[in-house]
């Protein structure tokens, strides 16, 4: 069952948010409406540093201090229905990304719909991400993460720097992304009345908005429908009773027929994206879970690429060898090197 906490966000998000989807609603409403959650919900200052930044054209915002970098970074994708930014909330939610991992975390603020529908905002992640790499960022542990819409342009991005043939990142978390715009899956209908936040109508009136005119299976738009092979392991959450529950659910199963490691995890009963709203015992559990989901992912790489240093640099040094001797010595493999190291 779910804590009281979360039982009492549920009535909320259904008396404020459920029943703003009306036929006559505009952006202009919606806009408004998410204003007063955003200041309602990030009432408190941020708990770590931040720097506003530009990125080949792209506004972002790093959390964290620069040598936390050191230890690794994650880029993080906001939701909003690629249309709605929430500056308060997200910027809380990416300094407790940074606390509990200790890395320093990158917020893209990249362009919204209608005035920049589709492709604008797949761009400016994608140019994002390419520059982390430019700049060396992936050879630290690097993580991708997003949630809703977020989760959507994170997957778009990891599919698009695959193809690039872009380095892919530690691993990528997504909270109740969005895969599918078609909205073909089956919880769209049996979780319609249980969902909190959402109805039929937000569907119909925000799809417009992003991408009009386009084909809605493009995986550029709905990333379920694309090539999910060479992607980093992910890890999904999503809430039970959410309308996007199927997003997650068939998302996960596609990558791992693609050869993914991927792992789902069901919060029963959960609100969309859940995690921002601190104050609940679930979220604190959910970001832990996170935490530890990014910083296995990391060691792992890290020793890995520790790995492959000692054997390049033993392979160089034994060809170097070779080509003044013409003697070819016995390379030493890091686990023998490392148990040299301790006699």
């Amino acid at each position: 069952m779910p804590s009281l906490r979360a039982r009492l966000v549920n009535r909320f998000l259904r008396i404020t948010t459920k029943s703003m989807w009306k036929p006559d609603l505009d952006l202009a409403r919606i806009r408004a409406h998410s204003a007063k959650m955003d200041a309602l919900i990030a009432r408190k200052p941020l708990p770590v540093a931040s720097e506003q930044v530009e990125i080949e054209g792209v506004k972002a915002t790093w959390y964290g201090e620069p040598a936390l970098a050191e230890r690794g970074t994650i880029l993080y994708f906001h939701g909003g229905a690629w249309c709605l930014h929430f500056p308060g909330v997200f910027s809380r939610h990416a300094s407790r990304l940074s606390s509990l991992t200790g890395m320093r975390v990158l917020l893209p603020d990249y362009r919204l719909a209608p005035e920049h529908p589709f492709p604008a905002g797949v761009d400016d992640c994608f140019t994002v991400y390419r520059w982390l790499v430019l700049q060396g960022y992936a050879r630290r542990p690097l993580a991708v993460a997003g949630d809703s819409a977020g989760g959507s342009l994170t997957l778009v991005t990891l599919m698009q720097a695959r193809d690039a043939a872009l380095p892919m990142p530690s691993c990528a978390v997504l909270l109740s992304p969005s895969t599918d715009i078609t909205s073909s899956g089956p919880s769209w209908k049996y979780n319609i009345e249980a969902d909190p936040m959402f109805t039929q109508g937000s569907k119909d009136l925000l799809r417009p908005i992003y991408c009009p005119g386009e084909d809605i299976t493009n995986p550029l738009l709905s990333p379920l429908f694309g090539n999910w092979a060479g992607l980093p392991p992910l890890l999904f959450h999503v809430g039970s009773t959410e309308v996007l529950l199927d997003d997650s659910v068939r998302a996960q199963d596609r990558a791992l027929q693609a050869g993914v490691q991927a792992e789902i995890e069901v919060w029963q009963a959960m609100p969309h994206v859940f995690q921002v709203f601190s104050w609940l015992p679930e979220a604190k559990a959910a970001m832990r879970r996170i935490a530890d989901f990014i910083a296995a992912r990391s060691v792992r790489d890290a020793a890995r690429a520790a790995s492959e240093s000692v054997t390049g640099a033993s392979e160089t040094a034994a060809a170097a060898i070779e080509a003044a001797t013409g003697a070819v010595p016995e390379v030493i493999e890091p686990a023998r090197l490392a148990g040299a190291g301790g006699a």
